[in-house]
């Protein structure tokens, strides 16, 4: 073993939840924990005329390094296109592409943190940007949310009485990941006015906006303030394809240059032929028609799920009602312990993610985050009942 010549980040625990319940393959299990999209729903048949359309029109060139910043035809439609609806339009000078919304987090990890320097994070906040920055510094402080998303409040106390200068705050605005809660527009207000007071930058992950079921999407906090403070991160992962890998940052120039050299330091460019057919699905007008059926396909899901919850689990945990995204969260009482309940949930032939996973603060643990992204609505009712018979077993232990 030699393991002495290792960086001290790699030292640090990572979380073994995606592992042992996320990606368990136990092919009669029906699972509640991967927030994955539905395989069944992924786009086939436009993809592949998608496909066809890049080898016609681009050739051998789909096939050669791009951009460091990325295929600039598809930051051009991104800037043109994806915050239209909100009457925004972005220069392709602020735009850069990445692997998926995670690079993001890894390369803004590395743009702002060092070992001392201070992060904040919603509590309960999404798993991978916690394992990305923990890699960079050890003082990731969770901000408590409240069934409206983040507390102001509570936030404007932490910054005040933090030892040193915030640097970045990470928040899913739009039915977070794993919590569910969509911020208002007064919040995202006062939120963009705290970072304006304080110095810090906002980082708004995008990743479940268009996927709204009974209201508009709120807009981006960038479409409504001009303020220099703020990051915004998107990707196609779950309104096109994980697979796929494509995501982008949408940031001042100075930040889209600093996040360049960090990307040809890890990767030179994002994969070519996956960008060009992004860019040609997104053209031939697929995307748009694809979110609509998204949106019927898992409010079905959504509805089939808080269905069966409140026949079975109303008096056993509370939780919120998603009005989009992927997740209910569920709270029960403080003495349960949720990894222990997701061991009983596994030998039940069902599974979620304990919800401590979550928490900077190691909170949480009589939380769970269950998703209904990939289950079928007719296997609702059964998942639901294997969840509660994991409990009742649980309770006798």
């Amino acid at each position: 073993m030699r393991n002495g010549n290792f960086s001290k980040r790699i030292s640090e625990k990572s979380s073994d939840a995606m592992s042992k319940f996320v990606l368990a393959q136990d092919p009669e299990s029906i699972s509640f924990a991967g927030g994955l999209p539905d395989n069944d729903l992924f786009p086939v048949n436009e993809l592949t005329y998608a496909y066809e359309e890049v080898l016609r029109t681009e050739k051998n060139v789909a096939f050669q390094y791009s951009s460091s910043r990325g295929d600039t035809k598809l930051c051009q439609l991104i800037g043109e296109s994806f915050f239209s609806k909100w009457g925004k339009t972005i220069p392709v000078e602020k735009i850069i592409l990445t692997e998926g919304s995670q690079q993001a987090l890894d390369l803004l990890g590395k743009l702002f943190l060092d070992e001392d320097d201070i992060a904040l994070i919603e509590e309960p906040g999404y798993l991978g940007t916690i394992q990305a920055w923990s890699m960079f510094t050890k003082n990731l402080v969770g901000i408590p949310q409240d069934e409206n998303g983040i507390n102001i409040e509570y936030l404007e106390e932490k910054l005040l009485s933090l030892e040193k200068p915030a640097k970045v705050l990470y928040i899913v605005p739009d039915y977070s990941n794993p919590a569910g809660t969509c911020l208002p527009i007064q919040r995202r207000e006062k939120l963009i006015e705290l970072a304006e007071k304080y110095h810090f930058y906002i980082v708004e992950d995008l990743a479940y906006s268009l996927l709204s079921y009974d209201n508009e999407t709120l807009p981006p906090l960038f479409t409504f303030s001009e303020s220099s403070n703020i990051i915004t991160i998107g990707s196609f992962s779950k309104i096109l394809s994980p697979g796929l890998r494509t995501g982008f940052v949408v940031a001042e120039k100075d930040i889209i240059e600093s996040l360049t050299r960090l990307k040809e330091a890890s990767d030179l460019c994002s994969g070519t032929l996956n960008q060009k057919l992004v860019y040609q699905f997104y053209r031939l007008g697929f995307l748009e028609k694809h979110i609509e059926k998204l949106r019927k396909a898992y409010k079905e899901k959504r509805d089939a799920l808080k269905k069966e919850l409140e026949e079975s689990f109303t008096d056993i945990a509370q939780w919120n009602n998603p009005h989009g995204g992927f997740f209910f969260f569920l709270v029960f009482p403080e003495w349960v312990d949720t990894y222990e309940l997701a061991e009983s949930a596994l030998r039940n032939k069902t599974s979620f993610v304990p919800g401590k996973e979550f928490f900077v603060s190691q909170n949480g643990k009589n939380t769970a985050r269950v998703s209904f992204s990939q289950i079928p609505p007719e296997k609702m009712k059964d998942g639901v009942r294997r969840f509660l018979k994991a409990w009742e077993e649980y309770k006798e232990e």
